[in-house]
Order: C-alpha cells, then structure tokens, then sequence
C-alpha cells in the first residue's frame, strides 16, 4: 500500500484492509501474545508482532530500489490454535538470531465457524522468508495494525534497532 505524506494520520487498519495491504519483506522483531481472564469467563486472546512495514517501495528503470518503512504493530484478536515454525539452524550457538522476514500473509475464512458467530472467522498463516520455511498460523476473527512513526526512506528493506527506538522516542503514539 502506497501512502501519501498528507495519509499518515490514517495509520491504523484493520481486516477491512486486508486486501489492499502487503507486508511483503517486512522485517519481523518481535512477537507476543495476550490472554483474557479465564475466571471471569473472558477467553479472548491477542497475537502481536512488531514489524518494519515498507509503506512504499520506489524502483528506478535500473533496478535499484529504495523503500520507506515505518515501525509498526500488528495485532490479530480473538486468536484460537497458534503455531509457530521458525528454524534459523544449528551453529553451535555461535550465531545469532536475525529479524524474521515475512514473504506474506493469507486469510481464509472458516467454512465450519463455531466461535464469533456475528463476524467471518478466519485461518491466517504468516509465510517467512527467513527463517527459511518458518510459518505462523492461527485462527482469528481480524486485526489491527498501527504505524508507530511516519516512514523514512531508506535503501534496505529494514530498521536497525537504533533507527526503531529513535523513531519510537520522536513520535507521539496513538491511544
């Protein structure tokens, strides 16, 4: 999805958005997961990944590209069956992880739907780069994503951690 300078207040999206999305070889830095209170009956869940999303990718007739990529967080709600395949390989713990890289993400909706009856349930599958075949696949009814700072242009495809965190600490972040 191209966006304009004057579009980035619209930095939150959502499944509503899915189709003109594409996170393709965005950078993957981090994962987590948020459960509700099952003694208060509450079994909703949250699945969340902080991502490098490359906003725009800007191709000269050469072939050298550069792309502008902001920080953001993507979190998929009322998550059922996660699994999760990464392998970066056996080094004799002598190399280090990397950012994941995501190749793309897929969505079908649930023929047989037993839960969140009111709205499509969908499978969703996280496809990697890198690691090499690594995958991530749930079940979810939809998603959120927020871009945490405006892009900046960039010639790899990727922030360092030092280029997220200065980004992070100079933006205001939404509610």
């Amino acid at each position: 999805m191209h966006l304009e300078p004057n579009e980035f207040h619209h930095r939150r999206f959502t499944e509503a958005d899915f189709t003109q999305l594409s996170w393709h070889d965005c950078a993957l830095s981090g994962v987590s997961w948020s459960v509700g209170d099952f003694g208060a009956a509450d079994l909703t869940s949250d699945l969340g990944f902080e991502l490098d999303y490359i906003t725009e990718w800007i191709c000269e007739v050469d072939g050298s590209c550069q792309f502008k990529i902001a920080p953001a967080r993507l979190v998929f709600h009322g998550v059922t069956d996660p699994r999760m395949t990464f392998d970066w390989g056996k080094s004799g713990f002598q190399v280090a992880i990397y950012d994941a890289v995501i190749d793309r993400i897929e969505r079908q909706q649930v023929a047989e739907q037993k839960i969140f009856l009111e709205t499509p349930y969908y499978e969703w599958r996280v496809l990697l780069h890198l690691p090499i075949r690594g995958e991530i696949s749930f079940g979810a009814v939809g998603f959120t994503m927020t871009l945490l700072a405006e892009p900046i242009l960039k010639k790899g495809q990727g922030l360092s951690r030092a280029e997220r965190a200065t980004l992070l600490r100079a933006t205001k972040h939404p509610e």
